[in-house]
């Protein structure tokens, strides 16, 4: 444990001293950018937590697959499958339970189809899944520009209806968004599945060695089945939670869900595909994404400084897993 705390401390003062360097050969003042970033970033707790929570879910949606050797890139198409459903849901029948849990069964289901089609016919997951993102990416524009738009305001679905909606819990003047603590408490369920149970045994075994797990009387096939049924749900809450809890609505331009999917692979990434690690790793990311915004508006820095950033952890963080792969081919 000390020595992944080491690595990810390690890698992450690395790529802000690489981003500091950057920002200097860029004519800015670094230390300047970088304190409006982490100030800005944690200056409010409320919307801090409210950018972690689909975070949190779809880095729990890649790393579960991870564990048992699946990469699962489809938590984008997931997540937007989540969010429509729940938002069909909401608006027809007005229950945010059964909305949250169609949410993660048709993110559950997508995720389904991609292992299937892996494990029957051996299409590698990466291209069914880019395949996916992209075909529900359209299907959702076009649905919510021709059937789903609201005719006050053409520019974005129809909303979610108030006794639908998640809300806010306030504690000593502070709004907690009601969705946070649900994604906290599910990535908890999700650290013991994988570490206290049975199940979950079984597929950090697969994830180690497929001949191993055989060996052992396990199913690899079932495994990537199931660890891709409950990543692909779990990127379903995080669509379902957001518009439950936050945006109620999807724009025209897909801009509220556009890119979290991804997103939720560095959070994984950063958090070594552990549940908890992840919970921090995801406040982090939300943390930079929101101060590299202001930055930009205050500074002046460029758009990309906070992704920037964020691929430079993603980097620096997989030298140690390149290290022990050079080493074991010697």
């Amino acid at each position: 444990m000390r020595k992944i705390v080491l690595e990810v401390s390690l890698s992450i003062i690395l790529s802000f001293l690489i981003g500091y360097i950057m920002l200097i050969l860029m004519g800015y003042d670094a230390t300047r950018v970088f304190s409006i970033v982490i100030r800005e970033g944690l200056s409010n707790p409320t919307y801090l937590m409210m950018r972690s929570t689909p975070l949190i879910l779809t880095a729990l949606a890649f790393s579960i697959p991870s564990s048992v050797g699946v990469f699962n890139i489809g938590g984008e198409g997931q997540f937007y499958l989540g969010a429509l459903a729940s938002l069909i849901i909401a608006y027809t029948t007005g229950n945010s339970l059964l909305s949250t849990i169609t949410g993660m069964a048709a993110g559950g289901l997508l995720s389904a189809l991609i292992a299937v089609i892996k494990v029957k016919r051996g299409v590698n997951e990466v291209v069914t899944s880019i395949m996916f993102n992209w075909m529900i990416y359209f299907s959702l524009l076009y649905l919510i520009s021709t059937y789903l738009f609201d005719p006050l305001m053409p520019y974005q679905s129809v909303s979610v209806p108030k006794n639908a909606r998640i809300e806010y819990l306030t504690i000593q003047s502070v709004s907690i968004p009601m969705i946070f603590p649900i994604a906290v408490l599910t990535s908890l369920a999700m650290y013991f599945l994988m570490y206290h149970s049975a199940l979950g045994y079984r597929m950090r075994v697969v994830g180690i060695s497929p001949k191993a797990a055989r060996y052992a009387g396990f199913d690899p096939e079932s495994s990537i089945i199931i660890s891709m049924i409950i990543g692909g749900a779990m990127s379903g809450l995080g669509g379902s939670l957001l518009i439950l809890g936050h945006t109620h609505t999807i724009d025209s331009t897909m801009s509220g869900l556009y890119g979290m999917g991804f997103a939720g692979i560095g959070a994984g990434l950063l958090g070594r595909n552990n549940p908890i690690g992840i919970i921090f790793s995801s406040i982090f990311l939300s943390m930079l994404l929101i101060g590299g915004e202001a930055a930009e508006l205050r500074a002046r820095v460029p758009t990309e400084l906070a992704d920037t950033l964020i691929g430079m952890i993603v980097i620096v963080l997989s030298a140690p897993y390149i290290v022990r792969i050079l080493r074991v081919r010697r």
